[in-house]
C-alpha cells in the first residue's frame, strides 16, 4: 500500500524555505523540482485534448458483454527527456498540494529523448486544475509502472527520478 510519506516528500519540495531546530544542527538539504541535467520534462507548448474512452466488459457468468463510454483527456508533452527507461506519471494537486497517493495516468518512455509524449485520464480534467508531473524511474525494468512504498517509506519498486536534491517534476496547470 502507498504510504503517506510520498505526500510528505511531494509537500516538503514546495517550501521554499527550511529552519533549522538548532544553531548547531546542519541544514537539511532542501527538495526542490525542476528539469535536471540529465532528465527533464517540457511544460512549454503542453496541449490538452478531449475524447471519450470506450471499453467493453465480459462477464464470464453469462457471458454477456457491456459496453463503458466515459470522457477522457490527453495530455501532450512536447520532449521528455530520461536518463534510464521509467514512465511520466502525473498526480492531482488536491486542497493545494500534489497528492502522491493517487496517480491520474502514466505512460511508459524509453531512454533519452521522447517527443509529443501523451498521457490519457480517463477522467475529466477541466482546464485550470492542478497536477504534479514526474519522472519515475523502472527499477525492475518490466515496463509496468510499480507504484509500491513499504511502511517506512522507502520506495521499493518504481522510484521517483532525483538529481541531487531536485525531484525531476513540475506543478501545473491543465491548458484550455
Amino acid at each position: 500500500m502507498i504510504s503517506k510519506t510520498f505526500g510528505a516528500v511531494l509537500s516538503a519540495a514546495m517550501i521554499a524555505s527550511a529552519c533549522a531546530s538548532a544553531q548547531d544542527a546542519p541544514a537539511t538539504p532542501q527538495i526542490t523540482m525542476g528539469n535536471g541535467e540529465a532528465n527533464m520534462i517540457q511544460i512549454e507548448g503542453l496541449t490538452r485534448s478531449e475524447g471519450v474512452t470506450q471499453f467493453s466488459e465480459v462477464r464470464i457468468d453469462g457471458g454477456e458483454v457491456a459496453f463503458f463510454r466515459g470522457d477522457s483527456v490527453a495530455l501532450t508533452f512536447p520532449q521528455v527527456v530520461i536518463e534510464k527507461p521509467g514512465f511520466l506519471v502525473l498526480h492531482p494537486v488536491m486542497d493545494g498540494r500534489p497528492n502522491g497517493d493517487v496517480v491520474s495516468g502514466f505512460t511508459y518512455l524509453d531512454a533519452g529523448t521522447n517527443e509529443n509524449v501523451t498521457i490519457r485520464l480517463d477522467t475529466p480534467a477541466d482546464p485550470g486544475r492542478g497536477f504534479l508531473v514526474m519522472l519515475h524511474s523502472d527499477v525492475d525494468n518490466d515496463r509496468v509502472l510499480d507504484f509500491v512504498f513499504v511502511e517506512d517509506g522507502v520506495n521499493v519498486e518504481d522510484t521517483a527520478v532525483f538529481e541531487g536534491t531536485r525531484m525531476i517534476a513540475h506543478i501545473f496547470a491543465m491548458p484550455e
